[in-house]
């Protein structure tokens, strides 16, 4: 892992330190996610629900993505900077948000102040292992404007204090709007673990 101290270069205001992760941590990365898997399972018996962690999926956008650092802590933030994400890429200046699913019909849901330049979405629903990095063109003030539902667009459920939530699959993949429909990248766990 390469830790290192990251100034934002859009306002040199907030620095953070940032890991990104190299090819030989992918072993890591496939224990995290068997763990996770046995642990999801094991808690249908008492009918509890086990997200995907953010540390893995935001790790693998930070490990697969070229020149992506994901967010560790903040070391000083002048001047009290938006602070809230969960990724950043020293060439483009970008702010990143990751999303996740680990379900065919994802249902993500938001914060109500989504503060971000790109969206990756990582694609963990065949439950094997395998994930694709979904690369999505849109930033925190353009998604307000997403309808999410019949009625009602983004920006209307925050400013009713509701938590946004739709489907990434439905809203950018698969209708190619604002993405390729095609993973930036594609890996398979499996293949790390040492048996």
């Amino acid at each position: 892992m390469i830790e290192k101290e990251i100034s934002l270069i859009r306002s040199g205001k907030l620095v953070f330190k940032g890991h990104r992760y190299e090819d030989f941590e992918s072993e890591k990365f496939a224990e995290l996610f068997f763990s996770w898997m046995q642990y999801k399972e094991s808690g249908t018996f008492v009918k509890q629900r086990a997200n995907i962690p953010e540390g893995l999926t935001e790790g693998l956008v930070a490990k697969d993505i070229p020149n992506v650092f994901r967010k560790i802590e903040i070391v000083n933030n002048r001047d009290r900077q938006p602070s809230k994400f969960d990724c950043y890429n020293i060439d483009s200046d970008e702010i990143i948000e990751v999303k996740a699913c680990s379900v065919p019909n994802d249902l993500t849901s938001w914060s109500p102040k989504p503060y971000f330049d790109k969206l990756y979405f990582v694609d963990f629903s065949s439950l094997d292992g395998s994930y694709k990095i979904y690369k999505i063109d849109i930033n925190g003030e353009e998604i307000k404007e997403i309808k999410v539902s019949e009625n009602e667009t983004f920006g209307d459920q925050v400013s009713n204090q509701r938590r946004p939530r739709f489907s990434v699959f439905d809203t950018f993949i698969r209708p190619r709007y604002k993405c390729s429909g095609v993973p930036v990248f594609e890996d398979d766990l499996k293949k790390y673990l040492k048996i």
